[in-house]
């Protein structure tokens, strides 16, 4: 039964998988009513996502995490750093996952990450054992770069949490 679901930001939910400032960036058509489908089901909708720009400057933490709220997420999760810095959360790593379970409770078995990227979204979920859906929006990668136990390819966010309300029993 899937109870949670992180979704990535850039690239995911909107944009081409590069940074854009919260001023510019727009979610998909359709992604507010996806979302919203999956949190009337009871199933909780998080943004779980690398902001290196909090880092650099150019964007600010709480702002950022208010944009994420008002586009309809029960939460945010965001990594701040660059990936040279030494810290436990830039995807992959499984510092982010590790806050929502301090903050909520679920299991990884019935939670699902949705993210347009191999290097960062798929292999976190792989290493978490959580199920992958991965859209092709976004970045441009090759899976065969990867070996992954358990990812759903799907074409976009949309259809991503179509597959999770047609498949959240399984």
């Amino acid at each position: 039964m899937i109870t949670t679901v992180f979704i990535d930001r850039d690239g995911t939910v909107g944009g081409d998988g590069h940074f854009q400032s919260i001023e510019e960036f727009r979610p998909y058509d359709g992604f507010t009513e996806a979302i919203e489908s999956l949190k009337q089901e009871n199933i909780a909708v998080y943004c779980l996502t690398n902001q290196t720009h909090i880092d650099f400057g150019d964007l600010d933490y709480h702002d950022f995490e208010k944009s994420m709220l008002k586009i309809g997420f029960n939460d945010v999760f965001v990594c701040p750093h660059t990936e040279f810095e030494n810290c436990k959360c830039h995807k992959p790593k499984r510092g982010l996952i590790e806050q929502a379970h301090k903050k909520y409770d679920f299991l990884n078995e019935s939670s699902v990450i949705i993210g347009d990227s191999y290097k960062s979204d798929m292999v976190l979920a792989d290493t978490e054992k959580i199920l992958g859906l991965h859209v092709a929006t976004g970045r441009v990668e090759s899976e065969n770069d990867y070996r992954f136990n358990n990812v759903v390819e799907t074409n976009d966010v949309i259809s991503a949490c179509a597959w999770i309300l047609k498949n959240r029993k399984v």
